[in-house]
Formats: C-alpha cells, sequence, structure tokens
C-alpha cells in the first residue's frame, strides 16, 4: 500500500515549475514585450513611466522566480537580459528611443522582484517551523498552569 521512500541524494533539490506561475510568466512577458515595443499611443498609462517599468519588472522577477525556485541566478540574469534586450529593441521601432537609464530601471525592479521572489521561501519555511514550536511550548505549559490552579 505505501512504498517505501529512498534516499535521493542531490535529486530532491530537483522542483517542476509551477504551471500557473509559468503561465503567468509567459503572459506577463508578452505584456512587457507589447508595452515596450508598441508604438507610444498604444501604450498603457498607469502611472509616471519610472514607477510603471519598476513595477512591470518587479512583478516580472516575482513570477519568474516564483516559476524556477532554485535556480535564481538564472532568473536574475534572464530578467535584467530581458529589459536590457527590450529596450534595445526599441531602437528598430519607429517613434520609439531607447536609453540605458531605462534600461537601469528596468533590469533594478527584476533584480528586486526576483530578490523578492526568493525571500517566499525562506520566511515560509520559518513561519512554519515557528509555529508548531510556539504552539508546541503553549500546549506544555497549559497543563503545569492547570495543575497549579489545582492546588
Amino acid at each position: 500500500m505505501f512504498e517505501a521512500q529512498t534516499y535521493r541524494g542531490l535529486e530532491r533539490r530537483v522542483t517542476t515549475p509551477s504551471p500557473a506561475f509559468a503561465i503567468l510568466s509567459v503572459l506577463g512577458v508578452a505584456a512587457i514585450v507589447f508595452a515596450t515595443l508598441c508604438p507610444i499611443g498604444l501604450r498603457p498609462h498607469l502611472a509616471s513611466a519610472n514607477q510603471e517599468r519598476i513595477g512591470a519588472y518587479f512583478v516580472l522577477g516575482f513570477l519568474f522566480a516564483m516559476t524556477f525556485r532554485r535556480h535564481w541566478k538564472l532568473v536574475a540574469f534572464t530578467v535584467a537580459l530581458i529589459a536590457v534586450g527590450l529596450e534595445a529593441g526599441q531602437l528598430l521601432v519607429p517613434g520609439r528611443d531607447a536609453r540605458v537609464a531605462d534600461a537601469v530601471v528596468k533590469a533594478l525592479g527584476g533584480l528586486l522582484g526576483s530578490g523578492a521572489g526568493n525571500l517566499v521561501f525562506p520566511l515560509k519555511r520559518l513561519l512554519t517551523r515557528r509555529a508548531p514550536q510556539s504552539v508546541a511550548l503553549a500546549v506544555a505549559a497549559r497543563p503545569a498552569a492547570d495543575i497549579a490552579s489545582r492546588r
């Protein structure tokens, strides 16, 4: 009925990407490609330009980090490469101009997002390890208090 768990060595760290985060990552890249390379009149305007750049690439970096959990160096490099590549791609689009400062802002947003995504797992692990200890301590302390009050 139950199979014995065997030691898997280094394979234990191999994870498969979450399909939901993978789909969201692809949609995020598509949205950023459209917003970066479309004519300026079709581009959505939600905030100031730098806030939009940092926000979009922060979300993209976060999604990539959640999709490829254990590959933080590759995620950071990929998001920065996408930022620089799309900014350079604006040179090919009439009416759009590429700036190094814009590429730096985008890459910074992506790196911050991937860093935030990488913090999710240690924080989750820390919180789940802390919760049972505090519950165990509360349960262990309760009977002693009950015994002391009965005397």
